[in-house]
């Protein structure tokens, strides 16, 4: 039986729920992070440890379990204003305050709070391996989202500075493309799968274990550290 113990933030739905369930059949002990003690995950396929984290707040005591590996899958998406609304001529104060302080949400959520705990884990024990989740759009603007793009922009160069400053431990990251709809409704799910399709090399939608296979692979590879491996079908080539 493997001896890894593994922690995964945002376990308890999606991506990070599908990367804590490889880890245990894989016979590791899991760490399952959520957010609070009150969102309650659906129960996992083996036991985990669960640990709870509102990654906007101070990071609390970590968890007690002596962590080898981290995956970081807990991250912020929070739409901003349209396209080309921060350089209108009107633009007010207010506006520039929110679109700041949404910025500085994105920041703590994807780019600090990774940064504390990994740091501050690999402090107390030298961690094997990080592998972050990022977005396949790391490095291209997107309407409406200019902090959350940034904030993934700054995700990378983190990577590859722990790679360095951390290392023998490597550290590595997933930049997915969409996998999952962000439609429930089935008529809409249709219509977005077919333009992401239209627009990718593959010209089909990726799955959510084509992420996890991914994570894993940069999980064991023992001569990777500083990549950042796109998984999106060679959507941003297009």
């Amino acid at each position: 039986m493997s001896q890894a113990v593994t922690l995964v933030t945002g376990a308890s739905r999606r991506i990070g729920r599908a990367i804590a369930e490889a880890c245990l059949r894989r016979g590791e002990t899991v760490v399952a992070h959520r957010r609070s003690v009150e969102a309650t995950a659906e129960p996992y396929s083996a036991p985990v440890l669960e640990w709870c984290w509102d990654m906007n707040q101070p990071l609390p005591a970590l968890p007690q379990a002596p962590i080898t590996d981290v995956v970081l899958s807990a991250s912020l998406f929070e739409r901003g204003y349209a396209w080309g609304a921060l350089g209108a001529a009107d633009v007010g104060a207010e506006r520039i305050e929110e679109e700041r302080e949404r910025l500085q949400r994105h920041l703590r959520v994807n780019l600090l709070a990774p940064w504390e705990l990994v740091v501050s884990l690999h402090a107390r024990h030298r961690l094997n391996s990080v592998v972050m989740l990022l977005d396949t759009y790391l490095d291209r603007s997107f309407a409406g989202h200019g902090a959350y793009q940034v904030s993934r922009a700054a995700g990378a160069g983190m990577v590859r500075a722990l790679a360095a400053e951390l290392a023998p431990c490597r550290v590595n990251a997933v930049a997915p493309g969409t996998v999952l709809p962000s439609v429930r409704d089935p008529a809409e799910r249709a219509e977005q799968e077919d333009a992401i399709a239209a627009r990718t090399v593959l010209g089909r939608m990726g799955s959510v274990e084509d992420v996890v296979d991914a994570v894993l692979y940069l999980r064991d590879a023992p001569y990777v550290t500083g990549e950042i491996l796109r998984v999106d079908g060679g959507r941003f080539k297009l």
